[in-house]
C-alpha cells in the first residue's frame, strides 16, 4: 500500500511542477526552474522571440521579451549556455551548464549540472540564483534560429 501512495505523491508533485511553468499555452518552454516559491521560465513565442518571466502564476514580477541572445562556451567535460535579457542597466542571464565532477570507482567522472539566473547591473554580478527544481530538462533547449553572441563568464 505504501508503494502505491508514494507513486501517487510522485505523480502529483510532477504535475504540480509542470503546472508552475510560466509559459502560455501557445508558447514552447525553452527553460524553466524553481526557487522555493518563485519560478523562472523562458518561453519561445513564435519563430523569433523569447519571453522571460519571473515570479509565480499568482504574481508575475518581471516579464521581458527579446530576440534570442544566446552564447555558449565549452570547457573540460562540459560547457555552459547563456540566454541574456536586458532591462535598462540590468541583465538577467539564464544559464545552464554541465562539467566533470569527482572520479567514480568505475573510472568514469560524475557530472555536475548547474542552472539558474545571473542578475547583473552595469556589468557587475549582483546575484547567482541557483535553480532548485526543474519541471523539464535541466538545460536550455527549443530555441528559434539565432546568431550566437560572444560568451562572457559571470562566476
Amino acid at each position: 500500500m505504501s508503494k502505491i501512495w508514494l507513486s501517487v505523491v510522485a505523480v502529483l508533485l510532477s504535475i504540480s511542477a509542470y503546472a508552475d511553468v510560466l509559459c502560455l499555452p501557445d508558447e514552447t518552454p525553452s527553460f524553466a526552474c524553481g526557487f522555493s516559491t518563485k519560478h523562472v521560465a523562458v518561453c519561445r513565442k513564435g519563430d523569433e522571440r523569447l519571453v522571460y518571466r519571473f515570479g509565480s502564476k499568482q504574481h508575475l514580477e518581471l516579464e521581458l521579451q527579446a530576440d534570442v541572445h544566446f552564447s555558449r562556451t565549452a570547457y573540460s567535460g562540459g560547457g555552459e549556455g547563456n540566454l541574456t535579457f536586458e532591462n535598462g542597466a540590468y541583465k538577467y542571464i539564464v544559464y545552464s551548464s554541465i562539467s566533470n565532477g569527482d572520479w567514480l570507482d568505475d573510472g568514469s567522472r560524475a557530472k555536475i549540472e548547474r542552472a539558474g539566473i545571473y542578475v547583473v547591473k552595469n556589468d557587475q554580478l549582483l546575484a547567482d540564483i541557483a535553480c532548485q527544481t526543474f519541471p523539464d530538462k535541466h538545460f536550455i533547449h527549443s530555441l528559434p534560429p539565432f546568431e550566437e553572441q560572444p560568451f562572457r563568464f559571470y562566476h
